[in-house]
């Protein structure tokens, strides 16, 4: 029976041609992973730039919001004193009233009254036609006279 070759302290003693072989395999190993790393780097580097590409287009977005709304309250604070103006104006200055029936009426109530005389004696409703006309007739012409 051969004897085993003599041990290393570190263990048995390999030959040239394998620590050869061996070190060419450890290289192809190191170059495969050198290899997937780089993949891998890629790989995130294009992930990491389709992301900083949603973060700018999201910024710009609300960046558009905020001027946008910005804009809309200035907008509304003019027209809120644009229209406080309006009704100060419209407070100095006499209503136009028409007469039916001999009952002085504003625009907004003659528009009242039809709207609820149309529910009442609106034909669709169960109501006389011959009333509507009538009702319709009348407050014509407060339309037309104002």
């Amino acid at each position: 029976m051969a004897s085993p070759p003599p041990s290393h302290k570190f263990g048995p003693r390999r030959s040239c041609v394998e620590e050869e072989a061996g070190s060419a395999r450890t290289l192809e190993d190191l170059q495969r992973e050198l290899d997937e790393a780089r993949a891998t780097i890629r790989r995130l580097t294009r992930e990491l730039a389709k992301e900083r590409a949603r973060h700018a287009e999201t910024s710009e977005a609300y960046n558009k919001t905020v001027s946008n709304m910005v804009e809309i309250a200035r907008e509304n604070t003019l027209l809120e004193h644009e229209l406080a103006r309006l009704k100060r104006h419209l407070r100095h200055q006499e209503t136009p009233s028409l007469t039916l029936l001999g009952l002085e009426l504003t625009p907004s109530e003659a528009r009242a009254i039809r709207k609820a005389m149309a529910r009442l004696h609106h034909p669709d409703v169960g109501g006389d036609e011959r009333r509507m006309k009538a009702w319709n007739a009348a407050l014509d012409r407060i339309a037309e006279a104002d």
